[in-house]
């Protein structure tokens, strides 16, 4: 009996599993019957692989549905071969295989773009097929758009569960969108679980959640998916306390932690560290950094950063060990680190950075091996601290110092003989083994090889060194490879700047031999027009081994310009200054300038326009009008007149210059004290005058050139067969020249010579006088030159005699300010020169190239002061000088 029951009460169970299991969702749905048809491919590519890649995706995974059962290709191979697949076709197919779906369509690839067109024939109703479309990027990859279209066949045969809804709860901070747009799985898509399980992972992955939960919930329109999330805890405050010499912000610019995140200790360590790291590169080396943490309530968090910076600390000394030939002195004077020193409160020097001690490192060990020391040793700076300061040693391990062997050029030969090449080397020069020297020697001989079309040479050194005799033997081996010509060249980069006015600058063409000189000439034509914040060049292979492209990347920055100022000199007094201009005229390279100068003695208005390239030809334009006041100490002047300028290169570096000026100048209000001389030019008079000139500019930069020279002649003829009231020539000389130095500074000195002569027995009037004294020849003094011997009245000079030298080092670097000393001397005569009567002032200043232009501040003490002078004076203006 006992056994009976338990019979019956398995059969019981079994039956109730059954209908359990029958009456599961999942099991009561109707298996369909499909029919895939071959998609229509339009592409450029091989059409019968994409479809066959198609038809084998979509066989695969529409076969993974236990909910459909797809046609065998045996049984529709016959039906459909030789056939157009149409919505007809479909149906007929159906009708005999008994199918209950069909499905079709066509891909069009037109460039990147990718449409695809997809049709699914209900056996029920053939002639109302159901089309959807979609479209996308095409890439190498077709799965991510068959997969789309796979979601769409499975949702519309309803061979799966759709999602109806998906619903984020337990998030409190982190807004529910925010966690949505993470999600593979949407509504209206299809449901997977292994899309669910993926977007779990993603969820975790935004690093806001301790733990993700999913809940489906069947409804009659779908599934709802509802992720049930748990937030972290997160930082709702950062305090930062105990700082102050430094600002918040730049603590916190260091900083990775911040408000709104999940707190991260390892996080939060690795900040302390970073903040030390930039106390230590500020000085203060004792600091000390904690952090605590504060929990506020049930999800807030508060991290507190406390600061005690203790004294700053300066590198009170820099000693080395080891060094024999060299002094500490020598050695020190090559680092930019420095000890402590007078200034260093201003200017940081003395300061502790790791960086740049590594670089200093560098340096050393160049300056050895560039020294014959090829085997020498630096090593890793010793460092101790107290609290007076820092202590730095630095051992060296010279070793022996080896002379210069024999020097030698091997390999292939270019047009350029073999003896001209080996007097350009910088090596055969050095009475010691310059590591330096054989850099700048490959350097001069790619170039060699690069300026004749070998843009691919390979010049390569090989060094034999004689231990016995310490010296180094070097060969520099060429493989100049083939010419290579320029294929292409491609300006990149600029929006506003056309296209021919940079091409223009470009001393390459297309289809000539590629050089690097050229290259390299253009690059600075290129900066020298301060249009772009950056120029690259760039080479890369063209469509033959012989032929390359060369790439010009710009960055362009503004070039236009509103700036009102003020300024002060010895001839000028105070003037306040404001300008209008626009460097590169609609993208043109013109230039457009309105300017106005009001001051103390002196009211000026200017317009000029300036067309670099006339006609498309580089002949240089200038048309500028003005109108000007200018209160002397004996009587007034206004000008009034219009002018024009052209210039053409007439060689490398030198450009010849033509213009023609006509101006109405009046002299009024003369004061009855005023020299008889000047009496006699008051009233208006006309001059007529034309002007002819050369220039030779080799400078590297036209604000604050390093290198190079400039020099120019030119004479002006006014009135004669011109016609006007006055008549003279005036001829001028100008020669500037600039030298790099060590420290990244610069030696400058300029001359200038004038010289006018009489035409008719026509005096020169005073205004075109020879007059120094001011910013741009004598700082210090003014009004400088021949006086009237009764009045005392300065009357200018027919001559004149000018040099002026300067040195310019850096200031504050990274400002791209520049401090300066100078030295000039000059005057003017009625007639010949006197170097015994030179006038001489000295002094410094300050240059820097503002936001606004280029400002000049600089003070002149006189050297040779006479009765009556001031013994120095202050200049302030914006313009740039030489």
């Amino acid at each position: 009996m006992k056994h009976r029951r338990i019979v019956h009460v398995g059969v019981i169970l079994i039956v109730v599993i059954f209908l359990l299991l029958s009456a599961a969702p999942g099991n009561t749905q109707e298996i369909k019957k499909v029919v895939l048809l071959p998609f229509e491919v339009y592409s450029l590519r091989d059409v019968n692989k994409l479809r066959e890649e198609i038809d084998a995706f979509l066989t695969g995974e529409l076969r993974k549905s236990r909910f459909l059962s797809l046609l065998d290709r045996e049984r529709l191979a016959p039906l459909i071969r030789g056939r157009q697949i149409t919505e007809s076709l479909a149906a007929d197919v159906l009708q005999s295989t008994g199918g209950d779906f069909a499905i079709t369509g066509s891909i069009t690839e037109i460039g990147g773009a990718v449409s695809i067109d997809l049709k699914i024939i209900d056996a029920r109703k053939p002639t109302a097929p159901d089309s959807s479309f979609f479209h996308g990027k095409l890439t190498e990859d077709l799965r991510p758009l068959l997969r789309q279209m796979q979601d769409i066949i499975l949702v519309k045969l309803e061979a799966g569960h759709k999602i109806a809804l998906i619903e984020i709860k337990g998030n409190r901070k982190i807004e529910s969108p925010a966690i949505i747009q993470v999600l593979q799985s949407t509504p209206g898509g299809l449901y997977s679980e292994d899309r669910i399980a993926a977007d779990v992972k993603a969820i975790f992955r935004l690093g806001y959640f301790s733990d993700v939960a999913v809940r489906v919930a069947d409804t009659p329109q779908g599934r709802v998916v509802t992720f049930e999330v748990e937030e972290k805890p997160l930082i709702t405050d950062i305090v930062i306390s105990g700082n102050k010499a430094l600002k918040r912000a730049d603590i916190e610019e260091v900083m990775t932690i911040k408000v709104r995140q999940s707190l991260n200790r390892e996080k939060v360590k690795e900040d302390v560290e970073k903040i030390r790291d930039l106390y230590n590169r500020k000085g203060y080396l004792n600091a000390r950094i904690t952090d605590s943490v504060k929990i506020e309530g049930d999800r807030d968090i508060r991290v507190m950063i406390e600061v005690v910076e203790g004294a700053k600390l300066y590198v009170r000394r820099i000693s080395f060990s080891g060094n024999v030939v060299y002094p500490d002195k020598t050695l020190r004077n090559i680092m930019s680190l420095k000890e402590k020193g007078i200034f260093s409160f201003l200017t940081d020097s003395g300061i502790l950075n790791n960086e740049e001690l590594k670089q200093d490192i560098q340096k050393i060990n160049a300056f050895y091996l560039n020294s014959g020391f090829i085997n020498a040793q630096i090593g890793e700076p010793e460092i101790t601290h107290d609290d007076k300061g820092i202590y730095l040693n630095i051992s060296i391990v010279e070793e022996k110092q080896f002379k210069v062997g024999k020097v030698a050029i091997t390999g292939d030969t270019l047009e350029a003989a073999r003896e001209t090449l080996r007097k350009g080397l910088r090596l055969t020069e050095r009475p010691y083994y310059d590591r330096g020297a054989v850099i700048r020697d490959l350097d001069y001989l790619t170039q060699a090889c690069s300026d004749e079309g070998y843009a691919y040479a390979d010049v390569s050194p090989r060094t034999q060194v004689d231990e016995e005799n310490l010296k180094v033997d070097i060969n520099y081996h060429i493989q100049k490879g083939r010419q290579v010509f320029v294929n292409r060249i491609n300006i990149l980069g600029n929006t506003k700047t056309r296209d021919k006015v940079i091409r223009r600058q470009v001393a390459l063409e297309e289809g000539e031999l590629f050089s690097s000189s050229k290259m390299k000439t253009s690059f600075t034509n290129l900066n020298r027009l301060r249009y772009f914040e950056e120029v690259d060049f760039q080479t890369e292979r063209g469509p033959a081994e012989n032929l390359t492209d060369l790439n010009v990347h710009v960055k362009e920055k503004p070039t236009g310009m509103f700036s009102v100022g003020a300024g002060y000199s010895a001839v000028d007094y105070a003037v306040f200054t404001a300008q209008v201009s626009q460097q590169n005229l609609f993208g043109r390279g013109q230039i457009l300038s309105l300017k106005a100068n009001i001051g103390a003695t002196v009211t000026m208005y200017d317009i000029s326009f300036i067309e670099p390239w006339l006609f498309d030809i580089p002949l240089w334009s200038k048309f500028d009008a003005w109108d000007s006041t200018r209160d002397y100490d004996t009587y007034h002047l206004k000008t009034q007149g219009a002018g024009v300028s052209f210039g053409y290169p007439i060689w490398k570096y030198v450009s010849g210059y033509v213009g023609y000026r006509y101006s109405v100048n009046d002299i009024y209000e003369i004061k009855d004290t005023a020299a008889s001389y000047i009496k006699s030019q008051e009233g208006k008079t006309i001059a007529s005058s034309v002007s002819l000139g050369l220039t030779r500019d080799t400078t590297d930069d036209n604000i604050f050139p390093t290198q190079g020279s400039k020099n120019s002649v030119g004479m002006d003829y006014t009135g004669g067969f011109l016609g006007g009231d006055t008549s003279f020539i005036r001829y001028q000389a100008t020669s500037a020249w600039f030298f790099p130095l060590p420290l990244n500074t610069t030696f400058g000195i300029r001359g200038r010579l004038g010289y006018m002569e009489q035409i008719g027995g026509k005096e020169v009037p005073i205004y075109e006088r020879f007059f120094l004294g001011g910013m741009s020849s004598l700082r210090g003094l003014r009004s400088i030159g021949p006086v009237d011997p009764l009045t005392g009245d300065v009357i200018g000079g027919l001559t004149m005699l000018n040099a002026n030298a300067e040195y310019l080092f850096p200031l504050l670097k990274d400002a791209g300010m520049k401090g300066l000393l100078f030295y000039d001397t000059g005057n003017a005569w009625l007639s010949g020169y006197r170097v015994d009567d030179l006038r001489h002032t000295a002094g410094v200043g300050i240059r820097w190239y503002s936001p606004i232009g280029p400002l000049r501040l600089e003070w002149g003490h006189v050297l040779d002061r006479k009765d009556g002078e001031s013994p120095s004076r202050w200049e302030f203006t914006i313009g740039m000088f030489m």
